[in-house]
């Protein structure tokens, strides 16, 4: 029997390389604050963590790699994109969508996210909380 449905949060360019930044294991930190979660990644931050990859030097380059490998060792569940060109624009849509919340340490995307009513998991007081 199951007792209740998993929540859905759609992570972020951002809080995927904060992963390595703060060497936190997300899974954990997001289950600790809502309970059992589905974690989605858009092809829209796929593709992002790429462009950081392929266009950045240094530890930016690092991260955005250790992100991308990170998705793949994990097995998130990969999720088309509604808008291919605006990220913050397709995880509005597909929060919406999928009546998601979204986690995120993009303070542009999380005042976003505030007007448009949508759930928001960021990083306070060292850990993440659902503001």
């Amino acid at each position: 029997m199951e007792s209740s449905r998993n929540r859905i949060v759609i992570l972020d360019t951002s809080v995927l390389i904060s992963i390595f930044e703060k060497k936190i294991d997300i899974r954990d930190e997001i289950s600790a604050e809502i309970g059992k979660a589905e974690l989605l990644v858009p092809r829209s931050v796929l593709r992002e963590l790429g462009k950081l990859y392929s266009l950045s030097k240094g530890s930016k380059r690092r991260l955005a790699k250790a992100a991308i490998d990170y998705i793949d060792s994990i097995g998130f569940k990969i999720i088309e994109s509604e808008d291919e060109e605006n990220v913050d624009k397709d995880l509005i849509m597909l929060a919406k969508k999928f009546d998601a919340a979204v986690a995120t340490l993009d303070k542009e995307l999380i005042n976003k996210l505030r007007k448009e009513g949508i759930e928001i998991i960021t990083w306070k007081n060292k850990r993440f909380k659902l503001v």
